[in-house]
């Protein structure tokens, strides 16, 4: 039914104006609640009230009202009854062409209301469209999920007036309350009861009502009236979510409200989808480079090549993993006899297993270049590096085993690695070699290095634990005992085609699928001949460069670089980490000794240090010479070992001692004190 009011005021003063052209009477429009709807010129001094109780609502109607005539017609849209239409000063005869007017003015009004109402669900559906348009530009990746979903709100409570909105968002480690409007309701949302009902009514729900709004939500604040929100799907993720609108502004939600809420709610959850799938690809991406640069360091670490050794013959094969861990092996020549090896495997994976499997083979092999005993290199290392490995929760495995080619001895000792395989080829058995001591990083409480002999033709097989934990896809463990039976079958063979022959078996067992761990397999073999040990090389002079400095530490450093880049044309010295290794212990070498000189011998004043750099095909000579106080070398006694029985000082000469191979010390009557230190590339 249109309604009766000043807002037509236009339309009913047109049909009066063409009343008054036509019959030459004034005319009005008079609405039920006595308002006077046309122009009025005050020229009409009528009681409107008295009028409305006189005239009748069904048919026209003459009276007489404060001496004029009125005649009266109801103005009905079938029923129901809007106003009258008042002709003043008209006859009797004009009541039927006045009823007629009435007819097509309500027809006129009835049509202009519901040409308003078009317009207005026109202007709604415009809206809505638009409304779910700039969503769907949202559904491009965002960097702030919450901050788009909270300006995704702000436009919906826009289009269907609300006074409040909300979206829930549960993931496995979060929960988030976006809310839009004035209405304080996310410590009300926060407690996840209305997501879990949303989620199993899983359809849009409209509660029009308080007590219907209770039902679905008991926790809702007093000002929540109505309510419309629906669950959201968002398809292979584990989350759930919600949507929802509060308090529409002055009516109830509408079934074209529930329509348009479920469009907007598929456009929502595609955009949280898609933020949560670019989120998981984001870390994915960042697991998957960190294994490029964990597998980066792990291979940097590994030797280029095998080392030579009369008498022994070596393979070595790392097999890679689904994940990156801490393998690492490691050869140092200690002689032209003895080799050391070294295998182990750093408790962890990716970056941090790498950066502390670079570490502890530094570690491992700094100590082993200095020539002490398997467990004595061991033992060092875990005093350095308990308490990183600590901190850091980890833990490392190491054999440290030393081969004497030329006496036929292994010596070592095991921290907590698996036990090493030793095939007698006289006897065609199998020996364990077993850990002698926890893992490098638990308090060392080892025994002292292990000795076995070794005959032409014995086989040693180290590995990690890669190899017998290996998996098939039923999840059975390849196991020790396989390992074994496969090494008594085939170690007649070289090393070469026995490290094969347990590749492919451990390839066959897992069906060629990726392990979770890598694994290293390192077999030595002792040949029946021992042939190609290296002699000792006579020393043939190269080069020889003199120096003079200050006595004073800010020109170590140019000491330092003199003496280093003259020991880099050494015609043997090797390429690679070798080469940056041999010429890093010279470095600590010339640090100790020129300090030793600045602080003791010249006792912090002015003075002068002179010296000689010797080149030899196979190493260096160094001499350093001082006028500063002379002292007794024997007179400094060994560092305590024991970490907990540390003591200051003492410690340079013993490092200078370990690791150049000779270091002598003697008053010359012309030059002063005189310190004379030896390094060969062999002992590197």
């Amino acid at each position: 039914m249109p309604a009766l009011n000043s807002s037509k005021f236009n339309l009913l003063n047109e049909f009066a104006q063409q009343w008054r052209e036509v019959v030459a009477s004034d005319l009005l429009v008079l609405s039920l609640e006595g308002e006077v709807l046309t122009y009025n010129n005050g020229t009409r001094q009528v009681n409107w009230r008295d009028i409305l109780q006189r005239a009748s609502p069904d048919q026209p109607t003459l009276l007489t009202e404060a001496n004029q005539r009125v005649l009266t017609v109801p103005l009905l849209d079938g029923q129901d009854l809007l106003g009258y239409l008042l002709a003043f000063d008209a006859q009797e005869a004009n009541a039927s062409l006045l009823n007629w007017g009435a007819k097509n003015l309500v027809a006129r009004l009835v049509n202009e209301e519901a040409l308003q109402g078009m317009t207005d669900e026109l202007i709604g559906a415009w809206d809505q469209l638009e409304l779910i348009y700039r969503v769907t530009q949202n559904l491009a990746l965002t960097p702030d999920l919450l901050a788009t979903l909270k300006s995704i709100l702000q436009e919906i409570q826009k289009v269907v007036n609300t006074e409040s909105s909300f979206v829930l968002l549960r993931r496995l480690d979060s929960f988030d309350c976006v809310t839009g409007g004035a209405y304080q309701v996310e410590p009300y949302l926060c407690r996840e009861s209305l997501l879990d009902t949303l989620a199993q009514t899983n359809r849009v729900v409209l509660a029009n009502e308080t007590a219907l709004c209770r039902q679905l939500w008991p926790e809702a604040p007093a000002s929540v009236e109505t309510l419309l929100a629906t669950s959201l799907t968002i398809t292979d993720e584990s989350c759930q979510a919600a949507l929802g609108l509060i308090n529409k502004a002055n009516k109830n939600f509408t079934a074209g409200d529930a329509k348009l809420l479920a469009a907007l709610a598929q456009q929502v959850g595609s955009i949280i989808k898609n933020f949560l799938v670019h989120q998981r690809l984001i870390v994915e991406e960042r697991l998957s480079r960190e294994l490029e640069i964990a597998a980066e360091i792990q291979e940097s670490l590994l030797p280029t090549k095998l080392p030579q050794m009369g008498g022994l013959s070596i393979a070595v094969v790392s097999i890679p993993a689904s994940e990156v861990g801490g393998d690492f092996y490691d050869f140092i020549t200690v002689s032209d006899r003895q080799l050391t090896l070294i295998i182990g495997d750093v408790a962890g994976k990716g970056i941090p297993a790498a950066m502390l499997t670079s570490v502890t083979r530094t570690m491992l092999r700094v100590e082993a270049m200095r020539g002490d005993l398997p467990h004595s290199i061991i033992h060092q290392a875990n005093n350095v590096l308990y308490q990183d490995l600590s901190r850091a929760d980890s833990f490392v495995t190491a054999f440290v085993a030393t081969i004497d080619a030329a006496a036929g001895t292994l010596s070592y000792a095991s921290a907590g690695h698996t036990p090493a395989i030793l095939w007698r080829a006289e006897t065609q058995t199998t020996e364990q070699l077993k850990a002698t001591s926890p893992p490098i990083g638990i308090f060392y409480r080892g025994e002292s290095t292990r000795t076995v002999t070794l005959n032409p033709g014995d086989t040693l097989l180290f590995y990690t634990d890669g190899i017998t934990e290996a998996e098939s896809p039923a999840g059975e463990l390849f196991g020790l005992s396989r390992l074994i039976r496969i090494v008594e079958a085939n170690a007649h063979e070289s090393p070469d085609k026995l490290q094969q022959q347990i590749q492919t078996e451990i390839t066959q067992f897992r069906q060629d699928s990726l392990g979770r761990d890598d694994a290293t397999l390192l077999v030595v073999k002792m040949l029946p001949q021992m042939e190609g040990i290296t002699p000792k090389i006579n020393p043939v002079v190269i080069k020889t460069v003199d120096f003079a400095y200050p006595a004073d530490t800010k020109y170590l450093i140019e000491i330092s670089n003199e003496i280093t880049s003259t020991c880099r044309q050494l015609p043997a010295l090797p390429s690679g980490s070798k080469a940056n290794d041999f010429i890093y212990l010279i470095e600590l070498a010339i640090s100790e000794i020129c300090t030793n000189i600045i602080q003791h011998a010249y006792g912090g004043k002015k003075g002068e240090i002179t010296g000689r750099i010797t080149l030899l095909q196979h190493g260096v000579y160094l001499d350093f010479y001082d006028t500063g106080i002379s002292f007794d070398p024997s007179t400094i006694p060994e560092p305590n070992a024991n970490p907990h029985q540390l003591t200051e000082g003492g410690y340079g000469l013993h490092i200078v001692r370990q690791i150049m191979d000779v270091v002598t010390y003697n008053r010359h009557p012309e030059l002063g004190n005189h310190w004379h230190l030896e390094k060969f590339v062999l002992s590197s």
